[in-house]
């Protein structure tokens, strides 16, 4: 990545790309030659299907790599293909129930399309187009709740779990108030968060 980044700042965009590519196939999950190669196609004009190529070679090597569709769902999200990237993302537990990260880059995809949506409201004077955005908002906030509670049930990592556990606790206090339900699993998260320790 750091050579392709050599190549591109002495203007030499050919060789950053076959860098990048030669990198790819070599670490296909390593993020940093992957949005080195996202902004190559994407910045260049080319044809950005390059990118499924060489993510689908990499898949017929380890076909059992759940790791290769996280990095595909990643692709998706950073080309704008929500609904593509979710079935990436989640195609990683069809092939390990013990893949984590799937389930937290839908997570994650979910949350941060509702802080964009909120963004989006708090600049909008319209009071029915706000009311519209605020149910955009509330939707994708709790299509969060089941990537992320499922990757914390699955995650044995601590601070993983932890990490996780910060999403869950804000989503369930903002929702605290509709159920009893929402405010015991904000207070469970809110504790888990305090703590450091997951449960």
């Amino acid at each position: 990545a750091k050579l392709a980044d050599i190549y591109t700042n002495m203007d030499d965009k050919t060789a950053a790309r076959d860098i990048l590519e030669q990198g790819f196939t070599k670490f296909p999950q390593s993020q940093s030659i992957l949005i080195g190669l996202i902004n190559y196609y994407m910045e260049s004009g080319q044809d950005t299907d390059r990118l499924f190529v060489l993510i689908n070679e990499a898949k017929k090597n380890e076909p059992d790599n759940a790791s290769l569709y996280y990095v595909e769902g990643n692709i998706y999200k950073e080309l704008g293909n929500n609904d593509e990237a979710v079935k990436a993302y989640y195609k990683c537990a069809e092939i390990n129930p013990d893949y984590e990260y799937g389930y937290i880059g839908a997570g994650i995809l979910y949350y941060n399309l509702a802080i964009q949506v909120q963004e989006k409201a708090a600049n909008e004077f319209d009071d029915r187009k706000y009311e519209v955005l605020v149910k955009e908002f509330e939707t994708a906030l709790k299509n969060a709740l089941e990537p992320f509670e499922k990757a914390y049930a699955v995650s044995k990592d601590n601070d993983i779990r932890v990490n996780i556990a910060e999403y869950l606790k804000n989503i369930y206090y903002r929702f605290s108030s509709e159920s009893q339900e929402y405010m015991d699993a904000y207070k469970k998260y809110d504790e888990i968060v305090k703590s450091g320790q997951a449960k």
